[in-house]
């Protein structure tokens, strides 16, 4: 399956087209440059596919058919809305069928197109917001201001850490070299971190520092997308939110939900938060590891804690990541761990990237720019990382060019 968007005329972004999103897309840019209003836009179609196919499999199972009117689902992007706003959305299926979703200023879908049974699949959008710093506060604090609401993206990101941490109860946190224990009291969860070997005291996570706050939060998400989520109960809740009580006499389903191939597509506003150089890559590392599966390395970290190994569920899923970062490290160790890919010894160590599976943008002037390119000499994949590099060569040269 291939995806390709189009988006015009949305708040920042004027011009923006991506033909083919792959499964790790990362995002460079200015502050204000529209990468996370990118991020949306495209969880945004992605759930009015989903949608669609929902519809399709109600269609297909004797329920009537739907009016597809998306525009309440822009929610807090309203005001980015123009009467010059298109948004173009295709979904390429390797049999060679196309399905087009066009979205403009009154939500409509130009072409309304069914999903064949051979081509149905289900999604799962996760939003991990910049400001899951607040999670750790907001479990003890939040529920005592009636009204209190930090946003639909904080909401949906601190739903999805509530339910990571009903399921997994205690996790390696290798990249610190540590663990996050869950402990509930009464009706409040405590989330204790502490030294991998249990040696050291342990913490209450709102007590650590900001950036064990905002990548334990990210890590969890990603492990529950990543081996816990319950495909099942989704589609369950999904089919009967659609479902009156006149529908549900009509319901024959055809299609077992085990027959549709299962994506999970993670959208991060800038992993390396208030973490330094080097934790960055091991955190890029971890990141990496639990979305494709790559398994343990050689490398002293292992998952101990959490599984033992790391096979992808029996159902198939495949997990997406599109993030956003302003850190040179990032963007350079990517490049290593692209590398690694091209070597066999370099595979057993490394949470390894295939080049087809990975592309790079530079946001600028309402458009994007390709970052993937190949090296001269070697001609592996790389990605240009001269426009997070060249300001520390700039202020190396502010700082020479300074003389009596």
């Amino acid at each position: 399956m291939k995806e390709s968007i189009h988006i015009q005329n949305f708040g920042p972004l004027r011009d923006v087209r991506i033909d083919d999103i792959k499964p790790l897309t990362v995002l460079i840019g200015d502050s204000a440059s529209g990468k996370s209003t990118l991020m949306k836009v495209v969880a945004l179609m992605r759930y009015i596919y989903k949608r669609a196919n929902i519809y399709s499999y109600l269609k297909n199972a004797g329920v009537s058919d739907r009016s597809r009117s998306f525009i309440n689902l822009i929610g807090e992007m309203q005001p980015m809305l123009t009467d010059e706003t298109k948004i173009n959305y295709t979904v390429h299926m390797p049999n060679g069928g196309n399905y087009t979703y066009l979205f403009d200023r009154d939500g409509r879908q130009f072409d309304d197109i069914g999903i064949n049974k051979a081509d149905m699949v289900f999604f799962k959008e996760a939003f991990v917001a910049e400001t899951r710093s607040m999670i750790p506060t907001w479990s003890l604090y939040g529920a005592r201001f009636p009204g209190a609401d930090l946003g639909y993206y904080f909401n949906e990101t601190f739903r999805d850490f509530s339910e990571a941490t009903d399921r997994i109860k205690e996790q390696s946190l290798d990249y610190l070299d540590m663990k996050m224990e869950v402990k509930t009291e009464l009706t409040r969860k405590h989330f204790l971190i502490s030294s991998k070997d249990g040696s050291d005291k342990s913490f209450e996570l709102e007590n650590t520092s900001s950036g064990i706050q905002t990548s334990a939060p990210l890590m969890t998400i990603v492990r529950y997308f990543a081996h816990e989520f319950s495909f099942t109960n989704a589609f369950r809740r999904s089919v009967l939110d659609q479902l009156s009580d006149e529908d549900i006499s009509q319901f024959r389903p055809e299609i077992n939900l085990k027959d549709l191939k299962k994506y999970i597509h993670l959208y991060i506003e800038e992993p390396e938060l208030s973490l330094d150089p080097q934790t960055q890559c091991l955190f890029i590392n971890d990141l990496i590891r639990e979305a494709f599966y790559r398994g343990d390395n050689k490398l002293g970290i292992r998952h101990a804690l959490y599984r033992g190994d790391n096979k992808r569920p029996a159902d198939g899923r495949q997990l997406g990541l599109m993030f956003a970062t302003h850190s040179p490290y990032i963007l350079n160790h990517l490049n290593v761990l692209l590398k690694a890919s091209y070597y066999a010894k370099a595979r057993e160590s490394y949470p390894y990237i295939n080049p087809d599976e990975i592309a790079a943008y530079r946001m600028d002037d309402g458009e994007v720019e390709p970052l993937m390119a190949i090296d001269n000499k070697t001609e592996h994949h790389v990605i240009n990382t001269i426009d997070l590099s060249e300001t520390m060569e700039d202020i190396f040269d502010d700082y020479v060019s300074i003389n009596e």
